[in-house]
């Protein structure tokens, strides 16, 4: 190649790359970008990491010493390759599938049904005397063939074929340029693959060393890397040199492997002394190495991943560098790590004050990495530095030994006093100092400010003040509340103290902090920022600046910068509110940081803006250098994958996962059917995201059980028990901490019913059903009709029982009236006993009047007398009288008993009107003797008719004629 072609490439490509170069404000390089280091015990793998690669959700593969690494944020898993042997490349294709290149193998990955990667070997598709071969270096893909370099052939796999290429010479590299496959033949020749033959391409006689990368840069142009002569470019077929001004440099510390990154920079991995960026000016920008974050030095490869940031395969482990990370680390005292209190830009140069003193360097926009270390300590700072201020034209230090003042690269002490906080510029004249013991004046002479004397009236300590654009210093203290001095310069010596406290308005006399905002005093209360309303002298809250900040919040710190954004620290966020000017109106915007949680000095917040897009924040070990980034890949790609879905029964079964995310599931809802016994089950999954781990949140829902999603939480496992028979969507989200949140990750399945709850099983439970309701239809009716029965069966009885009632009521009545009829017929009986007896007395009376009267007739001699007891005889014969009596007595004996005497002469017509009267008296039970004077005879005579009757009636001997007369 000509030197003048050689050099017009050389200049069109500078100046394709030199254009744009202020389009973007590039920040200081200044500090350690983050780096995250995973050590061999870390990932579980081989010591070595060759290549890398990265899938379309952005889970990386690692070539390693013991097979393909994989890496999806959280997980580390290893897979080997069909002999076990070392991994020595990797590369994906269009499709996902994973081809890796070994030790006399060479295949692909393929996630199966369930998602795991299974590896297919091609070697089987060689013939036999090609089945043994070197290491495979490279893997390039063109036209949808894959090639495999080794040191001595190329493999090209076409349509399940592969086919050897042998070229000859040692092979160094292979890669793709536009149209064209080269692979570097001998150390200065490149061939090209051209109608399926290897032919010559360019010769490079200045190359003389193994090509190490090739970095696609601008337009067609591409720059490769070698390991020993430096850097070249190949542009619209011609080759040449890419000269820097560290081409020696790179040259001695070999580049073994290279990429390209974001902004037209370089990651150059080097064999000797670790990782080297250059930026679009070929300059070094950053190296880093084992004295400053690497594991080692000896860098086998380099890969830049989505989000633009560097990977780097060491020797032993693995190294992610977050180049674009928003926030470096400085440690001005090195391996001191002194904690961050202040920080100032003072004619050209940067002072951080740190617990050790004050470190300064150049304040510039590009540090060199070869004039490390940039700090320097200044003299008289030893010990504890509290602040940095510039007043006027000076540097003062307020210092654990007192105030302290910048002249000629070295600190001066300015006052006797020890323990110096700030300090607040009262005029061009005089100064306030506020220290451990309270305030004191200073005052500017012709050498620099000066110590005056204290002020009285306020012995507190004052760490806190600013003074507001009416001339008045705040003061606050933590513990009492607020204080106001008031000075005028035309009465220097007079300075009138006020004190403020809840009374006045504070929400707490504890934890108030005063700021300086726009030039005016702002307060800081456990209750949100308060303003001063001089009109009523007390304090109100500021409604405004609570609403953007979200109220009540009680901040730590607030500093104003240039353009007006305001920086705060709380005791769960740090940030920034964005004033953007829209025209006619401003805009706030709150930006929170997360990544600062935790790592500012709680009680010594301290944030010093540089300038309108770099900060220095103090830090618990050093600082942090914040330059506003500008929007990356990684704002928008966060993607979140499953690792691993297990159901667990019985037995485990693994449904999706372990190694593959290329695979997912069906989001139309198609997804496993599990038998009911496997229904517990485990979801692990990630988040692509490597840059800040400890910021991602997941959050979860299970669509058919959970009612809503759960709470953004960290963790990256979710497990399910017991879940019933049904339809299930497994739904995943992930999010950065105050930022952007990635689409939703589905996994659908179904779970079987029980075998007791199957189609079957209710088929069965159907007609088994319709066999018990029949059968429970039959019971009833039977059960019906037995207790038809039994109520038959109980109403018969109850009708008898009434029956029986009604019968016995009856028979009871029938018998109280035959008690009633006996009881009348006993009165009857009585009554006729009466009379009978009233009879009886009545005839016996009579009896024996005439029985006296014939005695008397019988012994009178007077014819006359005689006479007169005759007539009375004939008056005492009563026959007729007696026949009178007894048909009054029958009517009232038939009476009594029933017509007896009636159905006596009925029955017994040959009886005599005697012997019915003694059949009445022997009916009436009486005795013989009763009946004598009743039928007016002698005993022996009622004997005698007794006897008359039996014959009468035909009685025989043994019957008794009284109860044969009882029965009639």
């Amino acid at each position: 190649m000509g030197i003048t072609k050689i050099f017009c490439h050389t200049f069109l490509l500078f100046l394709f790359l030199t254009k744009g170069w202020n389009t973007y404000a590039q920040g200081p390089n200044l500090g350690t970008p983050p780096t995250r280091n995973f050590s061999k015990k870390t990932y579980r793998a081989g010591t070595q990491n060759w290549e890398a690669a990265q899938d379309r959700q952005g889970v990386l593969y690692w070539a390693n010493n013991e097979g393909l690494l994989r890496y999806d944020g959280v997980n580390w898993t290893i897979l080997p390759v069909a002999n076990n042997t070392i991994v020595r490349s990797v590369a994906i294709n269009d499709a996902g599938l994973i081809f890796v290149g070994a030790q006399s193998e060479l295949g692909y990955f393929e996630p199966n049904k369930r998602g795991g990667l299974q590896y297919h070997s091609l070697v089987g598709a060689l013939p036999e005397s090609w089945r043994t071969f070197e290491d495979v270096w490279d893997i390039a893909f063109l036209n949808g063939d894959v090639f495999f370099r080794t040191n001595r052939v190329v493999f090209q796999y076409s349509g399940n074929r592969l086919i050897p290429h042998e070229l000859g010479a040692e092979l160094h590299a292979m890669f793709v340029a536009g149209p064209e496959l080269l692979v570097q033949s001998g150390l200065s020749q490149l061939v090209t693959f051209r109608n399926g033959a290897f032919v010559p391409y360019a010769q490079i006689p200045e190359l003389g060393s193994a090509l190490t990368a090739s970095l696609p840069w601008a337009g067609d142009t591409i720059l490769l890397s070698s390991l020993k002569n430096g850097l070249f470019y190949l542009s619209g077929g011609q080759l040449g040199r890419w000269p820097t001004a560290f081409d020696q440099l790179l040259r001695d510390n070999r580049i073994y492997h290279a990429a390209a990154l974001p902004d037209y920079q370089l990651a150059l991995g080097t064999s000797l002394d670790g990782l080297l960026v250059l930026d679009r000016q070929r300059r070094i920008a950053r190296h880093l190495n084992n004295k400053n974050g690497l594991q080692n030095n000896n860098i086998l490869s380099t890969f830049c991943d989505r989000a633009g940031n560097v990977w780097l395969g060491l020797d032993n482990g693995i190294d992610y560098l977050i180049l674009n990370a928003a926030f470096t680390s400085i440690l001005p005292d090195g391996d001191l790590k002194g904690t961050g209190y202040a920080a100032a830009v003072h004619e050209g140069n940067l002072y951080l004050g740190v617990s050790n003193g004050v470190y300064a360097a150049p304040w510039k926009t590009f540090y060199r990495p070869d004039e490390e270390p940039f700090f320097k300590k200044v003299p008289g700072s030893d010990g504890q530095v509290w602040s940095l201020n510039t007043r006027g034209n000076e540097l003062l230090m307020g210092h654990h030994e007192g105030a302290f003042q910048l002249e000629n690269n070295a600190f001066r002490r300015l006052s006797p006093i020890s323990g110096a906080w700030t300090f607040v510029q009262l005029s061009e004249r005089y100064l306030l100092g506020g220290a451990y013991s309270g305030l004191f004046l200073y005052h500017k002479t012709a050498s620099g400010w000066s110590f005056e004397r204290q002020v009285e009236g306020l012995t507190e300590s004052c760490r806190i003040m600013v003074r507001d654009d009416n001339g008045a210093v705040w003061i606050s203290h933590p513990y009492r509340g607020l204080y106001r001095v008031q000075w005028s310069e035309e009465q220097a010596e007079r300075f009138d103290v006020q004190f403020f406290n809840a009374a006045n308005g504070l929400p707490s006399d504890l934890n108030n902090y005063v700021f300086q905002i726009a030039g005016k005093a702002v307060f800081a209360t456990e209750k949100g920022l308060y303003r001063y309303d001089s009109a009523n002298n007390r304090f109100v809250p500021d409604v405004e600046f609570n609403h953007v900040l979200g109220s009540p919040t009680r901040l730590r710190y607030l500093q104003e910068d240039e353009r007006g954004n305001i920086w705060f620290a709380t005791a769960n966020e740090v940030g920034i509110l964005r004033v953007d000017d829209l025209g006619l109106k401003k805009e706030i915007r709150k930006v929170v940081f997360p990544e600062l949680n935790g790592k500012l000095v709680g009680g010594f917040e301290f944030v010093y803006p540089a300038d309108e897009s770099t900060a220095i924040i103090g830090a618990e070990q050093g600082f942090l250098l914040y330059h506003k980034p500008r929007r990356t890949a990684s704002d928008t790609l966060l993607d979140v994958v499953f690792y691993h879905i297990s159901a667990a029964g019985q037995r485990d079964s693994v449904l999706f996962g372990m190694g593959s995310s290329a695979l997912q599931p069906d989001e139309n809802g198609l997804g496993p059917v599990l038998a009911a016994g496997w229904n517990n089950l485990r979801f692990a999954f990630s988040a692509t995201d490597y840059s800040q781990p400890e910021l991602l949140q997941y959050r979860t829902r299970l669509v058919g059980y959970d009612r809503d999603w759960s709470d953004w939480l960290t963790e990256t496992t979710r497990v399910y028990t017991n879940l019933s028979a049904g339809e299930y969507t497994f739904e995943v989200q992930a999010r950065r901490l105050g930022g952007a949140e990635s689409k939703t990750l589905r996994y659908s399945f179904r779970i079987r019913p029980p075998w007791y709850s199957s189609i079957t099983a209710w088929v069965f439970y159907f007609f088994a059903f319709i066999s018990l309701m029949g059968w429970v239809l039959y019971r009833q009716r039977k059960k019906l009709e037995l207790e038809k029965a039994e109520l038959t069966e109980t109403h018969q009885q109850k009708e008898a029982q009434h029956l029986l009632a009604v019968e016995q009521s009856k028979a009871a009545l029938t018998e109280i009236q035959h008690e009633k009829l006996a009881a009348e017929i006993q009165f009857k009986n009585q009554e006729l006993a009466s009379v009978t007896m009233h009879l009886v007395q009545k005839g016996e009376i009579l009896l024996t009047i005439q029985e006296a009267l014939n005695h008397i007739l019988e012994k009178s001699t007077h014819p006359a007398v005689k006479k007169e007891i005759q007539q009375l005889l004939n008056l005492l014969d009563f026959d007729t009288k007696l026949d009178e009596d007894w048909e009054q007595f029958t009517f009232r004996f038939d009476q009594v008993h029933v017509d007896f005497l009636k159905h006596l002469r009925e029955k017994y017509p040959q009886l005599s009107t005697n012997d019915h009267k003694l059949c009445a008296f022997l009916r009436m039970n009486l005795s013989t003797k009763e009946i004598a004077p009743l039928l007016n005879i002698s005993v022996r005579g009622v004997e005698a008719s007794r006897y008359r009757l039996r014959k009468k009636l035909n009685l025989p001997n043994e019957v008794n004629l009284t109860d044969f007369i009882t029965s009639i």
